[in-house]
């Protein structure tokens, strides 16, 4: 069974587009164990998890040549927009199009990474009317989860995370997991 693990990115631009990006690594069940044992074991001292921005770039490039060598694929759902257009619409369709693409794929499970308090409802709202207006179907599951009881929400942060970086210049951990990764630009 095909199960995919999402996280999110915004990057503000001063003066410019912002970037809103949802990533979502798509892995078969019987790749999770090792994978989740493989991320485990890039967390270091007590962090409850790897969080890409946090990293520095030489783990960075660890981390991304470690994902790169696990046995999974990647989608990006990217959309740059301006100040006219709100962060939680952004959010949304990027939620929409990386859905689809997960579907159409033959991803069985979708886990998110859970949100702030009280937000988890909005991203449940888009799927319910996705699911009414028969744009997706009721066979994808959609969970969330808190990213620190869910290894594989580390890849996705990972791979979201070089995503945004890569498209502002700096592409040294995008480079390493390009192969795996398909970019889905929304206009």
């Amino acid at each position: 069974m095909l199960t995919a693990y999402v996280d999110e990115s915004m990057r503000r631009r001063p003066g410019d587009d912002s970037i809103y990006a949802m990533a979502a690594i798509v892995i078969d069940s019987s790749g999770h164990d090792e994978a989740r044992l493989t991320l485990e074991s890039l967390r270091l001292g007590k962090n409850p998890r790897l969080h890409w921005r946090d990293e520095p770039v030489a783990r960075q490039r660890i981390i991304a040549d470690a994902i790169a060598r696990m046995p999974l694929a990647a989608v990006v759902a990217v959309h740059i927009f301006d100040r006219t257009c709100r962060t939680e619409r952004a959010r949304r369709r990027c939620l929409e199009r990386l859905l689809l693409e997960l579907e159409n794929t033959g991803v069985a499970e979708v886990v998110m990474e859970s949100r702030t308090p009280g937000q988890d409802h909005l991203d449940l709202l888009m799927v319910m009317a996705l699911r009414k207006s028969r744009t997706l179907s009721k066979a994808v599951t959609v969970n969330w989860l808190p990213s620190h009881q869910e290894p594989l929400l580390w890849a996705a942060d990972a791979v979201v995370g070089a995503t945004t970086w890569w498209i502002d210049g700096q592409s040294a951990g995008f480079e390493r997991l390009e192969e795996r990764v398909r970019v889905v630009c929304i206009n």
